[in-house]
């Protein structure tokens, strides 16, 4: 196992983001406390409020991501895996963020099939429920491939 391999959130989540790069964490932070997600942002600023505004557009199931996001960690069923070498084997749904965080997983382009033909930004393994999608910042992965990789997880005879 990689010793730099870090879990934000449960580490039994259904749902599990990989991302190349940890957060700054304040001082004895714990995805369980009520503010976990306030705190996180006022101590990353912006870019993490965007990482975790595109996770919880990801994951919510209504239309409601602000609530959604400032409780993610808390009591959703999300979790972030930090520069992981493998799949957390607690998750049913895998979204690989990032070539890095794919590289670091030993996962290729080539196992993955678009699942728009309008569109390679996101892409879904053959085999198994794994997403691969952008890098979770809007110049990368804007709302429209947002949209498009949510309307697949939310009907799955589309992916």
């Amino acid at each position: 196992m990689n010793k730099n391999r870090q879990i934000i959130g449960s580490k039994s989540a259904q749902t599990c983001f990989y991302l190349p790069t940890p957060p700054i964490l304040p001082e004895a932070w714990s995805h369980t406390a009520p503010e976990a997600v306030q705190h996180l942002i006022e101590a990353n600023g912006n870019h993490w409020r965007k990482i975790l505004t595109i996770m919880a557009k990801l994951s919510v199931t209504d239309k409601n991501w602000k609530f959604y996001r400032d409780n993610l960690l808390l009591k959703q069923d999300e979790c972030i895996s930090i520069n992981s070498n493998e799949l957390n084997p607690n998750a049913g749904l895998h979204i690989i963020c990032g070539q890095q965080s794919a590289q670091n997983l030993q996962l290729s382009r080539s196992q993955f099939q678009p699942i728009n033909t309008s569109t390679t930004l996101v892409s879904k393994h053959a085999e198994q429920s794994i997403y691969l999608c952008p890098y979770l910042d809007y110049r990368q992965f804007p709302n429209l491939q947002i949209d498009l990789l949510r309307a697949v997880l939310y009907l799955p005879s589309l992916g």
